[in-house]
């Protein structure tokens, strides 16, 4: 499924979209919004502060590469999709024809490009059920 920061038929999971799709809204079952875990614990900023805020836009302070960064947030979301499977299955129904849009992207780092795997992911799953 395609992403991008916008799109003429986009579906935008931001929080001037559905809402229920952005990482400032979609919170794991442990309470952390994925915004909060990516910025104070994937990028090592909960030992300096507890706002997320104060880590927006900053580099990571565990020296981590942009691919293990990508890697990880990636993982916030696939273990949000496992503890939201029918929000998942309606983000797919929804966004069918559609490019996942996410206005504020400034990197390949968002929620529309890692909604995009998962949604891909689960189409090939799909598709090998069927053969």
């Amino acid at each position: 499924m395609p992403w991008a920061r916008h799109a003429p038929l986009g579906y935008e999971c931001s929080s001037k979209g559905d809402t229920r799709f952005s990482a400032l809204f979609a919170t794991l079952a442990d309470g952390r919004t994925i915004e909060e875990a990516y910025q104070l614990d994937v990028k090592g900023y909960r030992s300096v502060t507890d706002n997320w805020r104060d880590a927006k836009g900053k580099p990571a302070l565990n020296r981590k590469t942009r691919d293990e960064l990508w890697k990880e947030y990636m993982m916030l979301w696939d273990v949000w999709a496992v503890e939201n499977p029918q929000l998942i299955e309606e983000l797919e129904i929804k966004s069918r024809g559609k490019v996942l849009t996410d206005m504020f992207a400034t990197s390949t780092i968002n929620q529309a490009h890692a909604l995009s795997v998962i949604i891909d992911d689960i189409r090939v799953l799909e598709r090998l059920k069927l053969s």
